[in-house]
């Protein structure tokens, strides 16, 4: 990926690796080769804004507390994209969706279109993933503004500087969003290594639902109308745990 280019540079085979495994696709990212069995699905359609588990609804207050995590978090992004990019970055959101997906509904919630971003873990108490994400057009205009302070000719950066510069700004924006949580838990949420993916976003969303039980996510769209960005953070809580304790927060927080 080059700032200054759209079409995202794929490697050969045996040259990607990513926290698990080892295998082939796109440079630095984690890509499975598989082919989309569900690509006759309506591609156009967001995700679901109901949240549910085993079958069953959520209490509202539980949804309350989880919007309200999903507004504090836009603003923790904001923040740090104004510490990187600029001191006066406007930054527009969507209103914060909660919702839950399993693996039969994943491609009639989630774009088939390509996505390029990274995947963040999260560490105990809060298990799970935080994926940020852009359509590709955006990618390369983000890589770029986080790559214009340090060289003076764009057109000479490379793949490799371009995909490195955006993994570490949706690192950035990742702790950034999930910054107000470790407060509220009066706990550290650790996070690991930034993982580079490219992928349909149903695919990289497939991905992480293979790993954990848990279908519940919190998304939030953000824009940099300055400089025609679009971004969408997710998060993916883990285990079960997540809400016992949200369960017990008071909504007195929210206030």
């Amino acid at each position: 990926m080059t700032p200054e280019n759209g079409d995202a540079a794929r490697a050969s085979d045996g040259e990607r690796t990513d926290d698990r495994e080892r295998g082939t696709g796109t440079v630095g990212a984690e890509s499975t080769g598989e082919p989309d069995a569900t690509d006759e699905a309506d591609s156009t359609a967001g995700p679901d804004s109901s949240a549910r588990g085993g079958g069953s609804s959520l209490p509202l207050k539980t949804l309350a507390v989880l919007n309200w995590l999903g507004d504090e978090g836009v603003r923790g992004v904001e923040s740090r994209l104004n510490d990187v990019l600029d001191d006066d970055l406007d930054v527009t959101t969507e209103q914060v969706k909660i919702g839950y997906a399993e693996q039969g509904t994943v491609a009639s919630q989630f774009r088939a279109e390509e996505r390029a971003g990274a995947r963040v873990l999260l560490s105990e108490p809060l298990v799970g993933n935080v994926l940020v994400v852009f359509p590709m057009e955006s990618a390369n205009k983000a890589a770029a503004l986080m790559l214009r302070r340090a060289v003076e000719d764009l057109s000479a950066v490379s793949t490799e500087m371009g995909r490195d510069a955006l993994t570490e700004l949706c690192n950035m924006m990742a702790n950034g969003f999930v910054d107000e949580w470790a407060t509220l838990f009066e706990t550290t949420i650790d996070t690991g290594s930034p993982v580079a993916v490219q992928d349909p976003e149903k695919t990289l969303v497939s991905r992480i639902l293979k790993q954990y039980d848990v279908g519940l996510f919190i998304r939030s769209r953000l824009r940099i109308p300055r400089h025609d960005v679009d971004a969408t953070v997710y998060v993916f809580p883990g285990r079960a745990e997540f809400l016992t304790k949200l369960s017990a927060v008071d909504l007195g927080v929210i206030a």
